[in-house]
């Protein structure tokens, strides 16, 4: 009797035991898939953009997901709470530190960091939309940040 409650138990420890040491070598217990690309199922989020997820859930934690901009489209100054890395896959993109920065061409296959908390804006300058896929180790949020206004030119005293 005492025997076969151990082999359910032993085998659960063993479970846990290579699913830990599998996670540590950086091998992933998830099975491996395939998404073509007209499986991709996007949605609008909360902010409005337009994401398909690949792995992950943007709303509670670590992800990778698609975001598709249109064409001319563009994210006004924000920041993130988590930093995150991209990628373009099709379209022209800029991220730059502000609105008033020379926009870099980002063309696909060009790749981004954006450290979390740092203001930046993101835009499509093609015309045709643009879709990158980004991942980070948080969720994903969209803080809007007031543009810095220009100091008026001081007063002449009276």
């Amino acid at each position: 009797m005492r025997s076969a409650w151990l082999r359910p138990s032993f085998a659960a420890v063993v479970i846990m035991a290579l699913s830990g040491a599998a996670a540590s070598r950086g091998i992933s217990t998830e099975a491996s898939r395939v998404i073509p690309v007209e499986d991709l199922q996007f949605y609008q989020n909360k902010e409005g953009l337009t994401v398909a997820n690949a792995w992950g859930d943007p709303a509670n934690g670590a992800h990778s997901n698609f975001i598709r901009m249109p064409g001319g489209a563009r994210s006004g100054l924000h920041t993130h709470s988590f930093s995150y890395y991209g990628v373009v896959v099709s379209g022209t993109l800029s991220n730059e530190a502000s609105d008033d920065a020379a926009a870099r061409s980002l063309e696909p296959g060009s790749y981004w960091f954006q450290k979390g908390g740092e203001p930046h804006v993101t835009n499509c300058i093609s015309q045709t939309a643009c879709l990158i896929f980004v991942t980070s180790k948080g969720t994903f949020d969209f803080h809007r940040v007031a543009s810095p206004t220009r100091p008026s030119a001081p007063q002449a005293r009276r």
